[in-house]
C-alpha cells in the first residue's frame, strides 16, 4: 500500500490542501508519495522497490507525468494549470505507478487543510460523523466539512422550522458559499419546501471567487466575494 499526500493552497488565502491516497494492485507492491502544492508549484517526492516504467496523476482533463522511468527516489517539481489544481482539490485525480510487477493505482482524497505556517487552520476538514446527517437544524453550514472535496453529505431539515433558518450566500450560478445553510439553500434549489422541510444531500466543492445572490422559492440570498469552500445541492437526492 502506498500514501500519496499532496498540499495545495489554490483557494484558500495562504493556506494549502493536504490529500492522500492508498495505492494498491501489482502483487502488493509497496511505493510512497509525497508532494506540495503551492499556488500552481508541485513538489514531489516518489519513492517504492524495484523499479518503475512511469508515474502520474491520471483524470478526465488531466494528465500530469512525473517520471518516465522512475528510478526510487525519483523527486522533481512542475507547473500546473489552474484546473489541473483545481481537480486535485476535488478530489478527482488519481495516482498510478507503473511498476516492473504491474500497475499500482490510488484515489486522491483531501486529507487536511494547513495554514501558511504549516500549522492546522482553523478551516480544517473535520471527518464526517460515522451515522446521522452533518447536520439537522436550518442554520446548519458546511464550514465543518471545508476541503472534503468531491464528497457528499447529508442534512436533515426538520419540518415546520424555517423561521430559524441562516443566511445564504450565492445559489445564482449553482455553487454556495459553504458559509451558507445548508436548508434554506436546497429550498431554493427546489430540493425541499420551507415548511415541508426534508432530506438534502450535497456536495462539497473548492472555494468560488465569488457568488451571486438571487431570490428563489421565496428565499434570498446574498452576493459574496471569494470564499475558501463551496458547495452544490444533489438534486437526485
Amino acid at each position: 500500500m502506498a500514501v500519496l499526500t499532496l498540499a495545495g493552497g489554490a483557494q484558500g488565502a495562504g493556506e494549502s490542501f493536504g490529500f492522500t491516497a492508498s495505492l494498491s494492485g501489482a502483487a502488493k507492491s509497496r511505493a510512497a508519495f509525497g508532494a506540495t502544492l503551492t499556488g500552481s508549484s508541485l513538489a514531489w517526492k516518489l519513492t517504492f522497490t524495484g523499479a518503475a516504467t512511469s508515474a502520474e496523476l491520471t483524470a478526465t482533463k488531466l494528465g500530469i507525468s512525473l517520471c518516465r522511468p522512475c528510478r526510487s527516489p525519483a523527486k522533481g517539481k512542475l507547473v500546473l494549470t489552474a484546473l489541473q489544481a483545481q481537480l486535485l482539490e476535488q478530489g478527482k485525480a488519481t495516482a498510478r505507478l507503473r511498476t516492473a510487477n504491474g500497475v499500482l493505482t490510488g484515489k486522491v482524497r483531501v486529507a487536511e487543510v494547513t495554514g501558511p505556517s504549516g500549522a492546522p487552520s482553523a478551516t480544517s476538514p473535520k471527518p464526517a460523523a460515522s451515522s446521522g446527517p452533518a447536520g439537522s437544524t436550518w442554520s446548519a453550514t458546511a464550514v465543518a466539512l471545508r476541503g472534503q472535496n468531491g464528497n457528499r453529505f447529508e442534512f436533515s431539515c426538520p419540518p415546520n422550522a424555517a423561521s430559524g433558518a441562516g443566511p445564504v450566500w450565492g445559489g445564482g450560478a449553482e455553487y454556495f458559499s459553504d458559509t451558507s445553510a445548508v436548508c434554506p439553500a436546497a429550498v431554493m434549489t427546489g430540493d425541499i419546501l420551507l415548511q415541508g422541510g426534508g432530506l438534502v444531500v450535497i456536495e462539497i466543492r473548492p472555494g468560488q471567487q465569488s457568488y451571486a445572490g438571487t431570490a428563489s422559492n421565496g428565499v434570498t440570498s446574498q452576493s459574496s466575494g471569494a470564499t475558501a469552500g463551496s458547495f452544490v445541492v444533489i438534486h437526485d437526492s
